[in-house]
């Protein structure tokens, strides 16, 4: 089954086309509104997602592409992101 339309990054999305089963990377979960975050992390984990952190409205942890398809699968996701490096501001 494939995943919803959208909802996965196209770099995850490439990734879990290109990767062995077995990889695994970090993930963020952006959750729709009104989402339980602690029925989702479990619900997560069941799936095999590996929790690092959780808040409202969102989930970090690490993913097979396996994982990541069954992820994408699920309604009460909204978007499943790739984690951005900060950046220092520039000093005046």
């Amino acid at each position: 089954m494939e995943p919803r339309r959208g909802v996965i990054a196209p770099e995850l999305e490439r990734w879990s086309r290109d990767a062995d089963d077995g990889a695994q990377r970090t993930a963020i979960v952006r959750l729709r509104g009104g989402t339980d975050v602690d029925r989702t992390v479990g619900r997560l984990t069941d799936l095999g997602m590996a929790i690092a952190s959780s808040g409202p409205g969102s989930v970090i942890g690490r993913v097979s592409p396996p994982v990541l398809r069954r992820i994408g699968q699920e309604t009460w996701v909204l978007a499943v992101e790739v984690p951005q490096t900060l950046r220092s501001l520039p000093h005046d």
